[in-house]
């Protein structure tokens, strides 16, 4: 069969000796010990593996780390106390956080995964901003990213190097899926459609100087669901989501014009030019004409 697509598999080809993409997909695992530095003030990534054509899971299973499944064929199912009995269907995930008791596993007809292990305060930013939803541990596909088998496969070798720098390669590896993953799950779209809604509306009033209840009413929502869609879709109430929309904006006219540092705050809508100073300062990092004088591009002098 050599050159010839697998049945069960068409993405796996035959071997050949002139093609290295050729070589037939085999399961593998590696693990890595955990990185304190990365762990502490990053994100470390603590293994990774596939299993193609899996025919047997796990059950009453408690992990130390976070866990990321990505199911690209076949089905099965995923328990534990908390929801029950989730049915996985491919494309699909499973998130598992530390210390959940759970179990998982494909239908006898198996299924192929990819999984991953990471931990790190990083991921404390990931929980917060809806990357990794722990309160969904099962999430549909729109589709299986193509990067996937690319991204472990390289994954594989760079946890097998014992090169420092192949610790950075795996974490940024391991971020990069955990946001393909949020990039294409499939979420409610009546909600989807009420959250592009309301967040391309604050945006589009965000230097209106008007009450986040006055901003509800206008939307036809209660203040209460307002800072529920917006929390859902940003991480952020709408008080802060404003906030950090009007510093963006902010920024950019800082490095586009020539505008007076109080006539931005104004179009952004602070009309007090030393609150918005401090409130930038704080924000970005750096007072607003310390963010001029870094980003704005200027002529060599001669």
């Amino acid at each position: 069969m050599v050159g010839d697509a697998d049945p069960r598999h068409p993405w796996i080809r035959g071997t050949h000796p002139l093609d290295y993409r050729a070589e037939v997909v085999s399961s593998w695992a590696q693990y890595a010990a955990p990185t304190p530095l990365l762990r502490d003030h990053g994100l470390v990534c603590l293994g990774a593996g596939e299993q193609s054509d899996a025919r047997t899971g796990f059950s009453n299973r408690r992990l130390d780390s976070h866990a990321l499944v990505f199911v690209s064929s076949g089905a099965g199912e995923y328990h534990d106390r908390r929801v029950g009995r989730r049915t996985v269907s491919s494309p699909a995930v499973i998130r598992v956080p530390p210390g959940r008791l759970h179990g998982y596993g494909p239908a006898p007809d198996g299924w192929t995964e990819h999984w991953l292990l990471f931990d790190g305060v990083t991921v404390r930013a990931l929980l917060d901003l809806g990357a990794f939803d722990t309160r969904r541990p099962v999430a549909q596909l729109r589709q299986m990213p193509a990067e996937v088998p690319e991204f472990f496969a390289e994954l594989r070798g760079v946890l097998e190097s014992a090169r420092r720098s192949a610790r950075v390669t795996a974490s940024a590896l391991c971020l990069r899926l955990i946001a393909l993953a949020a990039e294409v799950e499939i979420h409610d779209e009546d909600a989807d459609r009420v959250a592009d809604r309301v967040i391309a509306a604050l945006r589009e009033h965000a230097a209106d100087r008007i009450e986040i209840a006055e901003r509800a009413r206008r939307l036809g929502l209660s203040p209460a669901t307002l800072r529920a869609v917006v929390h859902e879709a940003t991480g952020r109430s709408p008080h802060e989501f404003i906030v950090t929309t009007r510093i963006e904006r902010a920024q950019d006219l800082l490095v586009r014009t020539e505008l007076p540092v109080g006539a931005i705050g104004a179009a952004v809508g602070y009309d007090d030019p030393a609150f918005f100073s401090r409130l930038f300062a704080r924000k970005a990092g750096v007072p607003p004409t310390e963010f001029r004088a870094q980003h704005t591009r200027r002529p060599p002098s001669p």
